[in-house]
């Protein structure tokens, strides 16, 4: 059960057992890798309090009350977005996703943590943020139907 370090100079690890679903579970797509590798690497709680990567400016009129909200670590970002690139072109039968769809990514996990659809919080060698696997059967395409909200990027 060691840990993984997804990259040298990056401070980012998950578990053998994680890489393994994560790899497995993705079906050599560079956007389902990073969907697990979110999951792993991010708690849900750093994802719903986020305010993602922080790219969209929020109207200050929005009535948001509330902790405010910080863009999601940008080491934990840059290594994933790094390691994503690596990994599809090291690996050229992985789809690569571009720099729009990895951003899709990172705005659709936050989305997901904030309606608290992360699939459950199952309690895993004793992290209690360990996120379970995805049901079988794609819930991609539930998930990104209501998350466009034409405030276009």
């Amino acid at each position: 059960q060691g840990s993984k370090q997804l990259l040298n100079n990056y401070p980012v690890y998950i578990t053998s057992k994680q890489w393994d679903e994560a790899v497995n579970s993705s079906k050599k797509d560079g956007r389902r890798l990073l969907r697990y590798l979110i999951r792993f690497v991010f708690t849900t709680d750093e994802l719903k309090y986020s305010c993602g990567l922080g790219k969209r400016k929020r109207s200050v009129q929005s009535g948001e009350t509330g902790p405010e909200r910080r863009p999601l670590d940008p080491v934990k970002v840059t290594c994933l977005r790094e390691f994503i690139r690596m990994h599809c072109t090291s690996n050229p039968d992985w789809w690569m996703p571009s720099e729009e769809q990895i951003n899709k990514v990172f705005s659709d996990a936050v989305g997901h943590a904030r309606q608290g659809r992360a699939v459950g919080t199952f309690l895993h060698n004793g992290n209690s943020y360990y996120e379970g696997s995805e049901h079988p059967g794609s819930q991609d395409e539930v998930f990104n139907r209501g998350m466009q909200d034409g405030s276009g990027d």
